[in-house]
This record gives structure tokens, sequence and C-alpha cells, in this order.
């Protein structure tokens, strides 16, 4: 029997990164035993070089995540495999209208009911409705944090026994010796990585940014991710005569490009209104990059002691925290060894082997 991973958010923020941990781990394995995925053709390239095991059966389709196709035309998908596949995982809460067979669904963040996720309304309520009904049909949730459980509980009354709480982990090449900085431009440079999206702050980032221009006029501000709407608050900023030349873009950075970008970032910002756990500052952790991240409490039950917490609504709060990690050796050199102590407890071995307990389970 096979399995069903879905792939539609695959290079596509957060959950793409726990669906390539997930196929990365679980091909092989006989527990999971086949798996078949779906990846939006736009990927298709990237995809078949980086998953070539003779256990994945790809396919690629021509529409993306939370779409029309993802929601209708999946569901064909999933019933022409109907007698070989026995479980179906969405690492992602875009559960087509109908699957044929029991399934997990993982649940990153409930974010998009934040006041700082740009959405109209109507909107958030239709993604209200589809969440409802991916989480009361499937089997079992796993979500990533005990924040998030404890906000599934109250958002849509589940039970506390239908979730489980499985960390997400760090790749092993995160922790491995860095190679050489790559550009930017080889100067020194402040590093964000994630999704440009207004949740996430990254205008945040830039507004401390120029408040710390005059101090430190070789300093850059990389900004890695994608865009969420275009335009977005890069956009918006980059025309700012204060950072031209020293704000440097980066829109789909691969596994390599983020590792030489660690190995020369003086810290890592990342001061985020609302997640569900928060990858990219494990993964700059564990690569031995001090991390200046906001005081929310889903990075205090994460990160612990090991990051240096700012207020995310205050740019000057940001500034102050990346300054003391510029400024300070002592500082930058504690965050460093303890974040990358902090890291430590994010290996694969732990989680992957709850996610196999959990399938085995069903």
């Amino acid at each position: 029997m096979s399995t069903y991973l879905d792939g539609m958010f695959y290079r596509c923020s957060g959950v793409g990164r726990v669906y390539e941990n997930l196929l990365a781990a679980f091909a092989g394995n006989a527990d999971v035993g086949e798996i078949h995925t779906i990846v939006p053709a736009s990927h298709k390239e990237r995809f078949l070089e980086q998953f070539s095991h003779p256990m994945i059966v790809p396919s690629f389709v021509g529409y993306g995540p939370m779409g029309f196709g993802d929601l209708a035309h999946k569901s064909v998908f999933l019933r022409s495999l109907r007698g070989k596949v026995r479980l179906c995982f969405f690492p992602g809460h875009n559960v087509p209208l109908s699957v044929p067979v029991r399934y997990i669904v993982s649940v990153n963040d409930v974010t998009v009911f934040s006041p700082h996720f740009r959405l109209p309304w109507y909107r958030k309520a239709g993604f209200r409705r589809l969440l409802s009904r991916a989480v009361h049909g499937a089997e079992t949730v796993v979500t990533i944090s005990e924040t998030v459980k404890a906000d599934l509980v109250r958002e849509f009354r589940l039970s506390p026994g239908k979730i489980r709480v499985i960390y997400p982990w760090v790749k092993e090449t995160f922790f491995e010796p860095l190679p050489a900085a790559g550009s930017p431009d080889s100067g020194e440079y402040l590093l964000y990585l994630g999704l440009r999206i207004a949740h996430k702050n990254v205008e945040g980032v830039i507004r401390a940014f120029l408040l710390l221009a005059d101090d430190f006029p070789e300093l850059r501000l990389v900004v890695a991710g994608g865009r969420y709407t275009t335009p977005d608050m890069v956009d918006r900023w980059k025309g700012d005569p204060r950072l031209m030349g020293r704000l440097i873009e980066i829109p789909d950075p691969s596994d390599d490009e983020i590792a030489r970008l660690f190995g020369g970032a003086k810290a890592f910002v990342f001061p985020s209104f609302a997640e569900g756990f928060g990858l990219p500052p494990l993964e700059a952790m564990a690569s031995g990059v001090p991390v200046v991240c906001s005081d929310i409490p889903v990075f205090r039950e994460v990160y612990g002691d090991a990051v240096r917490y700012v207020d995310p609504s205050r740019p000057e709060s940001i500034a102050e925290g990346v300054r003391e990690i510029l400024t300070d050796d002592g500082s930058s050199r504690r965050f460093a060894l303890h974040g990358r102590a902090r890291a430590e407890l994010y290996r694969r071995e732990r989680s992957l082997n709850a996610y196999l307990d959990l399938i085995r389970s069903m």
C-alpha cells in the first residue's frame, strides 16, 4: 500500500520546508510505503533535481495551492489513487473537497485570524470555513507547537486528544560547517529569510535597518524570500534613497544559497507579529548565527533564552537588539552558542519517530 503526501506548498513558506523534510525522511520507509505526491508544475525541474528516490511518485499539475484546482481537481486525482493509497497526509491546511481515505492534516498556524494578516473579512471567513472542515474531518490533527494547539482548541473547539504536537526538525545540513560566505557583495549584512507578508513584519526589519544605517555605513540588508503580493512592502520601500545599494533581494533561495547567506550574516532578524513555530530562525541558530526575534509566546516556547527578544511593534526595539549583536562581541558569541545548543533539540530523529508512530497507529 501507498501513502499520499501533499506537495502543493513545495518551495512556498514554512509549510513547504516541512513538506520537504517529511518527504526526504519518509522515502524508503517501510511503514510509509510508496509515496504519491502532487507538486505545482512550475517547480517540476527543481523537484526532480532534489527528489529522485524510486519510492517517490510525483505528479505535476498546472495549479497552485489554495485555488480552485487545489480544492476541486485534486479530489479527482485522489479518487484515482483509491485502492493504492491507505492514508493521505496534508502538511498544510489545503485539504480538498473530497478525500477518499482517512487523512492527517497538519495545521502550522492560525495567523490568518491575526489582525496583522491583511485579508478582507470575507476571505478570512472563507478560510475559517475551509480550515474547520479540514480539521473536523481529519483522523488526527498534527500541529507544530503547544501554542498552536491551544489556538485550535479555542478557535475550533477541537478535543485536545485529537491534536498531536510534533515539532518540525532542522535539516542536518544546517548543523554542518558553514560554506564560505556568499555575496552579498562581500560586506557585512543582516539577514531576513521568509515569505514577504505583513504578519512577518518585514517592514519592521527595514525600518530598524534605517535606524542603524548612519552608524553602520557599510552594513547591508538581505531580504531572502518570495512575495505574497505584488507589489509588496519591500517594493514600496526599495525606492528610498537611503536603501540604494544597501538592500539586496533574493526571491527564491535554494538551500545551498541559504547556507551561504548564513555563513556571512552578522545577525538573523525575524520580528514576526504572529507565527506557528518559526523554522528559519532555528536554521540560523543551527548555523551559529545570532538571532533577533519578536517576544511572542510561540518563540518563547521554541527558542527559550537562546535569542535576543525585541518588541516587534517598535522598530527602535528591533534596532536596539540588532545593535547589541553588532557592537557587543560577548552578546554575539553568547547568542550564537546558546542558539546552536537550542537548535540541537530539534534534530530529525525525535520528530521523525513521532510521525512514524502516528502513521503506524493509523
